[in-house]
């Protein structure tokens, strides 16, 4: 009776104990990165835990572990037959549970256990399929990087190849214009999901409407992407969405500076089903003259969300969708003696919208097939009013561009495991684009509106591919795929080959090579552009073929240490079919913005972006980490005159550094003080010199186009950094974080002007430094 009453005792005190302490759940999935299906029976371990804690997955693939304190993890997953994976430093505190899922690789042959490296969950890009040229981007990242601002757009511009601006987060790939990106949310091909896209410049934006809350790992290319993208030129922002949490509700409240951010997530029902949302607010009024003073009244919100549906029978279905609305007005100086460039006696309202919305089905057939299926529809309306004082201070129309866009996609994926050897995916993308467009601008202030564009209507297109992996050995890894791209406003045909291949000659060094032809359909309006002739209004560019590129990209990539790799890619970008102004210095590839382009186009020109990627990255180990890449580039074109030039994107080069150090704080560690830090050095932007004695004298200005691009600007250094101190409590989290761009107050050249103080015209800069303090709480 003595003994047992000892054992309760003993068991009681435990149990105290175990209540006592504030553990986290961490919890997933293991699965096949080829098939998707689980691997029952894996091992988890949570290394240098002391006792070792660890589990196994059960007939689903799932895992669980208990009672995990606040602090970074590193957990070994491992199974018979498949390469060890690595999920490296996992942020574990009070308020989320930790949701991971991981992606093994089957071996071609069984190794020697002391041989199997494993691999980390950051290495490698998601997409088995993809070669060189793909970087895993990850939620932990976007968070932590100084200079992103929690945007995954201007978070990329820190990567190798890739140059990004201050006043907007268009991402310029290997020397290609913003406008060349693919954007892909769940696989299907979206608007740019950016707030004040296309008004700033054209594949640009301001700030992400993508919330950190909302993403998964995603992927990003910069080159010679997979047969499975189309439509795209310079590289693919492949975005994946979460699911929320299915056993637990969590919720979010973040304020700041530039708004307000709340996020929900949790189950909905027994069998798995579950919600995810994230609602912001935002307006910069409290940044006051830190903001250009052209830029007048700024509001932004959107709304994303995604509800999960697991089955047991008929596969996985899942609601998913983002929207977002913009509005900026500015009223023009009525004090003529304060009016210094025509900008100040212009007003202007904007008014936008995009969103996309999609239904997705997946089911795996069996443990080597799925088929993924989507229906979805996506759109974007931008809506601008531009009018100018004239000299009897009445305010005359000047711009209306009313460019509504909106799209349906139908597309599916059978991905088949035939064996270790080879595994193919193949697809097909149907869409139907309706266009409604009505663009005018006055050409002398005070006369009606001339029409550049107006036109409604409908035009189809059609891509389908088919790719295959295939092991020849177990360092040789052979990817092999085409994608065909059709057009039916030009009822045009584009096929379109892509080849890879990998040989890892030992198990930290590898060498790679990469060959792709793309395709890019432009935006509908240069299609519509409209010309007033003596025998009535002809669209001269009804007919452009679709701009194409062949890629070819190495890769030496070498893991140095457990923890520091180096990666080396040179690449050659050769492009053709770009739509060029005959006898004349311009390129499509060129234009930044003008919803009032009308000019003849032909695809007769021609471009090259010639350079070397590099990128020297220390993973977090021990609460430090660097990143650190540089390009060498040279970006050239040939404009309807056959002249070769400078590109307006050639900078020639570019140089990233960002670190970070963290300290655990508190009782236990608990708490995490994080300091962050980037730095780029690029060169100047390129501009086209002005006539400065014509442009005075005819009151316009002038440009010397023969020597178009020659000028460039000083080089630019930019400095930004972060702070954040994540206390966690029983229940909830709270984090304080102040971030800072462009701390050194970087100018950016924006363009010429007149000054209507002294009649001259002038270079115009924007000096944009954005520093948010904000707070997080998440319970």
């Amino acid at each position: 009776m003595v003994r047992k009453l000892v054992i309760f005792l003993i068991l009681l005190g435990v149990q105290a104990s175990a209540w006592a302490q504030e553990g986290q759940v961490v919890r997933g999935e293991v699965v096949d990165a080829v098939t998707q299906a689980p691997l029952p029976g894996a091992s988890v371990v949570v290394l240098n835990s002391d006792p070792q804690l660890g589990t196994i997955t059960d007939e689903n693939g799932k895992f669980r572990l208990w009672d995990i304190q606040p602090g970074r993890y590193n957990l070994l997953v491992s199974f018979i037959g498949y390469e060890n994976y690595l999920f490296r430093e996992v942020l574990v505190g009070s308020g989320k549970e930790i949701v991971l899922k991981a992606a093994l690789q089957e071996l071609t042959e069984q190794l020697e256990e002391v041989k199997i490296v494993a691999r980390t969950s950051k290495e490698q890009p998601l997409n088995t399929m993809a070669t060189i040229s793909a970087r895993q981007l990850s939620v932990e990242e976007a968070n932590r990087y100084a200079g992103g601002y929690d945007d995954p757009a201007r978070l990329a511009g820190s990567f190798a190849g890739v140059a990004s601006e201050i006043g907007n987060n268009g991402i310029v790939v290997r020397g290609n214009s913003p406008r060349n990106l693919l954007w892909c949310m769940e696989g299907v091909e979206i608007a740019n999901p950016t707030h004040f896209a296309n008004v700033i410049a054209f594949g640009a934006g301001g700030i992400t409407a993508l919330s950190s809350h909302m993403l998964a790992n995603s992927d990003f290319y910069t080159g010679a992407f997979p047969a499975e993208y189309g439509n795209a030129l310079s590289g693919v922002f492949d975005v994946r969405l979460r699911n929320g949490n299915n056993e637990t509700y969590e919720h979010a409240f973040k304020a700041g500076v530039t708004g307000l951010d709340f996020s929900s997530e949790g189950p909905l029902k027994k069998g798995g089903a579950s919600y995810l949302f994230n609602y912001r607010y935002s307006t910069y009024a409290l940044l006051g003259s830190l903001i250009p003073e052209e830029a007048g009244d700024i509001g932004y919100q959107d709304f994303s969300f995604k509800l999960n549906f697991p089955t047991k029978r008929m596969g996985n279905f899942t609601l998913w969708g983002i929207g977002a609305l913009d509005d900026q007005e500015r009223d023009p100086l009525e004090d003529q003696s304060e009016w210094e460039t025509v900008q100040d006696k212009e007003g202007y309202a904007l008014d936008l919208a995009t969103g996309a919305i999609g239904l997705t089905h997946k089911v795996l057939f069996n443990q080597t097939t799925y088929l993924h299926t989507t229906l979805a529809a996506s759109g974007n309306r931008i809506e601008t009013v531009y009018d100018e004082l004239d000299e009897g201070m009445d305010l005359q129309p000047k711009e209306r561009v009313n460019n509504n866009t909106s799209k349906y996609t139908f597309t599916s994926t059978l991905n088949h495991k035939f064996g270790v050897h080879h595994a193919n995916r193949t697809g097909v993308v149907v869409n139907r684009h309706h266009y409604n467009v009505d663009n005018r601008e006055t050409v002398v202030l005070g006369e009606p509106l001339v029409v550049f564009a107006d036109e409604e209507g409908d035009a189809s297109s059609v891509q389908a591919y088919s790719q295959s992996m295939v092991n020849l050995s177990t360092q040789v890894k052979l990817n092999l795929g085409v994608h065909l791209h059709y057009f039916s406003l030009n009822d045009e045909v584009s096929v379109e080959p892509r080849v890879g291949l990998k040989w890892q000659f030992n198990p930290n060094q590898s060498l790679g090579f990469a060959y792709g032809l793309n395709s890019r359909i432009e935006m509908i309006g240069f299609y519509m552009a409209r010309q007033q002739t003596d025998n009535g209004i002809i669209q001269p560019n009804k007919g452009l073929k679709m701009t194409k590129a062949h890629h070819w990209g190495l890769a030496y990539d070498i893991n140095l240490n457990r923890n520091t790799r180096l990666k080396i890619e040179p690449y050659f970008q050769y492009l053709y079919d770009v739509p060029v102004v005959p006898d004349s210095y311009f390129s499509l590839q060129n234009l930044e913005m003008d919803w009032f382009f009308n000019e003849t186009l032909v695809n007769d020109g021609t471009g090259t972006n010639l350079g070397v990627d590099f990128t020297l990255e220390h993973f977090l180990t021990n609460g430090f980490y660097y990143l650190a890449t540089a390009s060498l580039f040279d970006s050239r074109y040939k404009g309807g005159d056959g002249i070769e030039r400078n590109s307006l994107y050639n900078k020639n080069y570019l140089l990233n550094l960002l670190a970070g150090k963290e300290w655990q704080l508190g009782k236990n560690d608990a708490n995490t003080l994080s300091l962050n830090g980037r730095m780029t050095w690029m060169g100047g932007d390129r501009y086209t010199p002005l006539l400065v004695d014509e442009s005075m004298a005819s009151g316009e200005l002038t440009y010397d186009y023969s020597r178009a691009y020659t000028k460039q600007e000083d080089p630019a250094l930019v400095v930004s950094f972060s702070l954040s101190y994540r206390k966690n409590k029983p229940k909830h989290a709270s984090i304080w974080s102040f971030h800072l761009l462009n701390a050194l107050g970087n100018e950016e050249y924006r363009d010429y002007e007149f000054n209507l103080q002294n009649g001259r015209p002038e270079k115009q800069f924007d000096r944009i430094v954005v520093p948010n303090l904000s707070y997080k709480i998440e319970f």
